[in-house]
């Protein structure tokens, strides 16, 4: 399910709250089903939504198959993926690539010493220090 960085565009807010929502739903959604789950939220009409589907199909997040006469919408990629990728992104354009400049600028910020212990144990078990 894994797609190529480079091949998908960002997300704004709104394509973001619908992936999260997909991506949640862990199987093939339709339009109707999507705009009972914003209906309180967003209100959404059903041609903004279907507009923002289709957008989010062209940046490469989901894909749309027809069975019968409804489209199911389904991701092409995991949330995991997305993470590691915007991550990646993140990092590359405000860290210049650094992991150590990011947690640097997160400790300069106010992390907790409980948070130091539970980063130092981590790394630790990640470099296979324990």
């Amino acid at each position: 399910m894994k797609r190529e960085a480079a091949a998908l565009s960002k997300l704004s807010g709104a394509e973001l709250e619908i992936m999260r929502k997909v991506w949640e739903l862990s199987e093939p959604v339709t339009v109707s089903r999507m705009l009972e789950i914003f209906f309180e939220s967003r209100k959404w009409k059903t041609s903004t939504l279907s507009t923002l589907l289709d957008r989010l199909i062209e940046k490469g997040f989901l894909t749309k198959t027809l069975k019968g006469k409804v489209n199911f919408y389904a991701p092409l990629l995991t949330e995991d993926d997305y993470k590691e990728r915007e991550t990646q992104a993140f990092l590359s354009s405000v860290h210049n690539g650094s992991v150590k400049s990011f947690i640097a600028a997160l400790a300069d910020g106010g992390i907790s010493p409980e948070e130091v212990r539970e980063l130092r144990a981590w790394f630790q078990e990640k470099s296979g220090e324990r």
